[in-house]
Order: C-alpha cells, then structure tokens, then sequence
C-alpha cells in the first residue's frame, strides 16, 4: 500500500485537485499525510485516511518528507509537490498492480493529459536522476534514506534518488502516457524562502555531501544536468566519465 506526503504552504490551489484525487481510491489503507507548514485552520473531515500534521512553524520540504516517512504507515512512500496535477488513483491502482519498486515523474510525464494507456519503463540511468523527479517520487518504505534535519531545502530528491539506485540496487521507473500538469516550484520561487537558500550553493550543498559520504557515494551539483550525478566512491570509471564531461565543457 501507498503513503502520500505533500508538504505545503497552500501558495497553490493544485493541492485540493490533489486530494479531491486522492479521495477516489477505494484502498482504505491509502494515506495521505499533509505536512501544514503554515498550521492553519484548514481541516479535511470528509476522509479518516487524509492526515494533517501542524507545524508551529515552516520545516521546509526535506525535515516535511521525513516527518511525513515517521507517520507512514505502508509499505511504499511516495512524496508529492503540492502544485502539480495528476492522476492519483489510477496512479495508485497501477502501482500496485504492476507491484513497482520505485517511481518518479520526468519530463516525458509532462503531456496535456493521460494516454489511454500507461506503460512502466526503467530508467537505466543510475548515476543522474531525471530532471524534475522530486515532484513525484515513490519508493519502498523500506529503501527510505534518513534525510538529516539540517537538509532544508534542496536535495532530499537527490539522497533518496541515489540511495535506492547506488545502495540499494534499486532503479527507477517512469511511467510512459501518464499526465503530469500543473505549476512548477510555486513555493520555492516565493517570497516565504530567505533568498540565501535559493542560490545554486547553499548549506544544503554541504550538507548533502555529508550524507552522500556517510552513504558512501561522492556527486556533483554543478549544472547542467549532465553534470549533476553521483556514483559510488570506488567507481573510478565513473568518476572519470565525470571528469571527461567536464573538461567537454571547459575546454570543447
């Protein structure tokens, strides 16, 4: 079964399409934890297994995830941003019949709407999570990394990407025909993030090295995206794949 986490500041209306969604899942051990980091007065009495949690004050999205992963109660967690738009009972449905291990959105989900027919197709790229994976990302609650408190703001997607395909052999799945929609970063691209966390560098870039390295896992953060990757510490064939893309870029 499927624990939903969506981290909010309600600065995007999408996140009621979300749980009108989430409604229609006739699973009664569907969850779907909301991390309020406004505490406000919003409630949700119509459904027992939506579950709102109040922060005094705002956690940020990787301390909400983890808080979110605590109150799960199956085995399969899935965090979702609060501005997109999507299926989510036929997500749910087709999950569990076809039994995935772990699944994010890429831009290949970024079609008006749902294909008739849905596909699941491996991602066979270990080393570099697909652009924009953290807005909807599902793995087994069992291959759920420890995000550190400290990690506030930016890569949780990341540490949880790279500990199922690195650590835990575990690749990705994405699912071909499904319709993701919606707005994009609403809450990061506010007024409510101090402008030092919003920078390419910040302490979550060095805190994120930490963990990688407590995991066992070197990276990179520098754009572009080809060079944002990761691979086990002793891989020297794929720290050199690194290091010959970023001398292309350099030097040509």
């Amino acid at each position: 079964m499927i624990s939903y986490i969506i981290p909010t500041l309600w600065k995007s209306d999408n996140i009621h399409k979300l749980i009108s969604s989430f409604n229609l899942i006739t699973d009664p051990k569907a969850e779907l934890i909301i991390i309020d980091n406004t505490n406000s007065p919003f409630t949700y009495p119509n459904d027992d297994r939506v579950k709102i949690y109040k922060m005094e004050q705002n956690l940020f999205v990787n301390p909400s995830w983890q808080m979110g992963y605590h109150y799960s109660n199956n085995d399969r967690v899935c965090i979702i941003n609060d501005d997109i738009i999507f299926n989510v009972e036929r997500f749910h449905n087709f999950v569990l019949k076809n039994d995935i291990q772990a699944v994010c959105m890429t831009n290949w989900n970024k079609i008006n709407e749902d294909n008739s027919i849905w596909k699941p197709v491996i991602i066979d790229s270990p080393n570099a999570r697909p652009a924009g994976a953290g807005q909807l990302m599902m793995v087994k609650t069992s291959n759920w990394p420890p995000l550190p408190y400290e990690l506030k703001l930016w890569h949780g997607d990341d540490i949880i990407y790279y500990y199922n395909t690195l650590v835990k052999n575990t690749k990705f799945t994405y699912i071909e025909g499904m319709s993701v929609t919606g707005d994009q970063s609403v809450t990061v691209n506010s007024d409510v993030i101090p402008l030092k966390m919003k920078g390419t560098f910040t302490q979550d870039t060095l805190e994120y090295y930490k963990i990688m390295r407590i995991l066992g896992l070197e990276c990179s953060t520098v754009f572009p995206m080809g060079l944002k990757i990761a691979w086990k510490n002793d891989d020297d064939t794929m720290k050199l794949e690194y290091e010959k893309r970023l001398n292309k870029i350099i030097n040509g």
